[in-house]
């Protein structure tokens, strides 16, 4: 579980990395999915009892929902905001005609004087 729980904060951070290092909007996008990704993983791999299914392994006959709850919503809630924010980066390369954040900000500071 030590090397699974590695694994995932690894692709957690090569998701801030590219969110933090990389200019085009686009590719922050890709970087916030990659992190939401991880993040579900995560909470997978936290979750999981052992080689046993989850019915076998509780001392009461069904499962516990919470987790499954969690994960499903993380997942649209993770949908819906890639969602919201790719409407975001199209209407603004539509209008400045770049996703790149340096430019952009350049343009709606010149905007705004």
């Amino acid at each position: 579980m030590e090397l699974n729980l590695f694994l995932s904060i690894t692709i957690f951070g090569i998701g801030i990395v590219i969110m933090v290092l990389k200019r085009d909007l686009m590719i922050k996008l890709i970087g916030l999915g990659i992190v939401e990704t991880a993040v579900t993983l995560s909470f997978v791999i936290v979750s999981h009892n052992g080689p046993l299914p989850p019915i076998l392994t509780l001392p009461i006959d069904r499962v516990d929902p919470l987790p499954q709850a969690m994960i499903i919503t993380s997942i649209v809630v993770g949908f819906a905001v890639l969602s919201l924010s790719l409407v975001f980066v199209v209407y603004l390369s539509s209008v400045y005609h770049t996703t790149d954040s340096y430019k952009l900000q350049k343009r709606i500071k010149k905007d705004e004087q």
